[in-house]
């Protein structure tokens, strides 16, 4: 039942049924990036709820953890809500705004990017072979802007509370306010910023035009109930990692499926900013089994995955319930679902002749258009497989038919 998330809302539903300062001119592909590291104040108000779970501190608690919330008889989330938790804080959030440094066109369309579970913003600016997996390199080429962020609980942003603050709901509105920050052109005025480049001077102000979010599963999923809630926020969303699917509503794949290590006793030095409630993919062979598959898998980016891992906290899981997929009525922008073929956590495997296109209209009943496509023999991690530029390539093409 527990996943990276949940699709049980869908499988209900289913069953019951931007003025810019940026440079403006021509495209001109290939052109390089200026980059600022921001860490953003992001005021945060929502509502959840402290669960009835077992405690993690140790390799033996994750482990423990799992198996507490998998058993046949284990009772669903809600029903371990044992009160309320209000949430009004304000939390540092680490991204990186990229802009081409040559003058375009398409320069004032933002991607906001949102990592999923066990990644932060590496996942889109991927450093090996960058020319084949960067997302952020590859959208800068195009001429576009990227925002790129850590999760709250990931990289470099804030890691509170595991068990009542770094829950889904929050998650969500730290993407609201951060996109909110970006069209009302504050997003740098209002953070802490550092750069390397002299150059980035001229980025000061910027305030993009059009806003195209970008999400990989778990990311992906909080984009999915974000529009729901706030369906005028969004121009266009490109979901990865994600598909509505006949095969999710048999899907017996869960958190037991895929093993956590405490993240301090997982690498000590690495992880010693994570306390109790976070846990790790263990190792290697995990990472695999969830993002890859062998057909399309460079052995340098499985390693990769492993060095830029990133903990995970209970609360997202178990927050799992309170957070239910609900139509996006007024959303009104395109949307693609990119996954891959043999996408082993969204379709068990095979995504082949699985898509629900009447479900996925009727969650998304006035989108301008929505898409769905498979990234030949890619795994769960699109953006980390074989074939990765060329899947971009397939998303860029999508978004100018959408004239963004």
């Amino acid at each position: 039942m527990t996943g990276l998330f949940s699709f049980t809302s869908v499988a209900l539903f289913a069953l019951a049924r931007i003025g810019t300062s940026a440079p403006t001119g021509d495209s001109d592909a290939g052109s390089a990036k200026i980059c600022i590291q921001l860490q953003i104040p992001v005021h945060v108000v929502a509502d959840q709820y402290h669960y009835d779970q077992p405690e993690v501190n140790s390799n033996i608690d994750a482990m423990d953890w799992t198996v507490n919330v998998t058993t046949w008889d284990m009772s669903d989330w809600n029903a371990r809500q044992t009160g309320p938790v209000h949430v009004d804080q304000i939390f540092n959030i680490s991204a990186e705004l990229c802009v081409p440094s040559k003058r375009t066109s398409k320069a004032s369309i933002l991607h906001i990017a949102t990592a999923g579970q066990g990644f932060d913003r590496r996942y889109f600016d991927v450093e090996v072979q960058p020319q084949e997996y960067s997302y952020i390199d590859a959208a800068i080429d195009k001429g576009y802007s990227v925002l790129a962020y850590d999760r709250i609980g990931t990289g470099r942003s804030e890691k509170p509370d595991a068990y009542d603050i770094v829950q889904i709901p929050t998650d969500i509105e730290i993407l609201v306010g951060l996109t909110k920050a970006a069209r009302n052109g504050t997003l740098i005025s209002s953070s802490l910023v550092s750069t390397n480049d002299a150059s980035a001077a001229a980025i000061h102000d910027y305030k993009p035009t059009k806003i195209v979010h970008v999400g990989h599963a778990y990311g992906s999923y909080i984009m999915f109930i974000m529009l729901g809630k706030y369906g005028d926020i969004s121009d266009a969303a490109l979901m990865t990692g994600l598909l509505i699917n006949y095969a999710m509503l048999n899907n017996t794949l869960t958190v037991l499926n895929y093993n956590h290590a405490f993240p301090r006793e997982n690498d000590p030095a690495r992880f010693a900013e994570w306390g109790p409630g976070y846990f790790v993919l263990d190792n290697k062979q995990t990472i695999q089994k969830l993002f890859f598959q062998k057909r399309s898998m460079d052995p340098a980016l499985l390693d990769y995955a492993e060095a830029i891992k990133q903990p995970e906290s209970v609360g997202t899981y178990s927050s799992e319930g309170n957070s239910t997929l609900l139509p996006a009525p007024l959303f009104k922008g395109p949307i693609m679902f990119f996954t891959g073929e043999f996408d082993n956590y969204i379709c068990n495997g095979d995504c082949r002749g699985v898509y629900d296109e009447d479900l996925t209209n009727s969650l998304f009943p006035h989108a301008k258009d929505v898409t769905p496509y498979l990234q030949p023999e890619g795994g769960h991690a699109s953006g980390l497989s074989r074939g990765a530029r060329e899947g971009y390539e397939v998303q860029f093409r999508w978004l100018e038919k959408q004239g963004l």
